[in-house]
């Protein structure tokens, strides 16, 4: 009998209680396997935790008093929702993307490709042009130049990014293994405050010998 999987669902915010409202509105309705929600809230003083509390109270929001930066904000997150979940995967998603309901089971089928994919990535259109792509197919990167350009960027998307693929993975919208994640450290916070410490994630995942995949299938808005 094959063990179901369990995701926990790791959300950063500061100071944008209404979007992240807005963005559980969407999660909480996904299709498929069971999943666990945690939102860190990483030192708003806008009653962000107090607010999820009243509406969604199946919710595990945190608030952190201190803004620990993007890197560690998700680290913390995750150690606390593999306390509080025990999730054989972490999805990690930005607060200000709308999700398909299908979302979440496509990002899972993207692991029955072969034991050695690591790490799974979504499409993501443009929350206000949606038939533009914001991403379709994770991060081109210039080393020489220290340049990062996400695949098909403001494209008129028609389907030609519809292939999953091998990818550099971008942390917005990305589902990792639980274990694989604790194996890698997780983020370096030495990116902290911001990024690129999702790139640095993919490319560390790939160089341990494992895959990052886009999976098309997986769809979202990104604001």
């Amino acid at each position: 009998m094959s063990v179901q999987p369990r995701v926990a669902i790791v959300i950063l915010t500061h100071e944008q209680r209404d979007m992240t409202l807005e963005c559980l509105d969407f999660v909480l309705r996904m299709d498929g396997p069971e999943f666990d929600v945690l939102v860190w809230d990483n030192g708003s003083t806008d009653g962000t935790v107090e607010a999820i509390g009243q509406k969604y109270p199946q919710v595990v929001a945190h608030h952190s008093p201190e803004n620990l930066g993007v890197a560690s904000g998700r680290n913390a997150g995750a150690e606390l929702a593999a306390r509080r979940f025990s999730p054989t995967y972490f999805l990690f998603l930005d607060n200000d993307i709308e999700v398909e309901a299908g979302f979440l089971a496509a990002l899972l089928d993207g692991f029955t490709t072969d034991d050695h994919v690591g790490q799974t990535q979504a499409k993501l259109r443009f929350y206000d042009t949606r038939d533009r792509l914001n991403d379709g197919g994770g991060c081109q990167i210039s080393f020489w130049r220290g340049l990062t350009m996400p695949v098909g960027f403001d494209e008129v998307d028609r389907g030609q990014h519809d292939q999953r693929r091998d990818c550099i993975a971008c942390g917005g919208a990305m589902l990792t293994s639980a274990s694989l994640f604790e194996e890698l450290g997780g983020f370096d916070s030495r990116f902290d405050p911001v990024g690129p410490e999702d790139i640095d994630y993919s490319l560390r995942l790939q160089k341990a010998g494992y895959r990052a995949l886009y999976v098309p299938e997986a769809v979202g808005y990104h604001r």
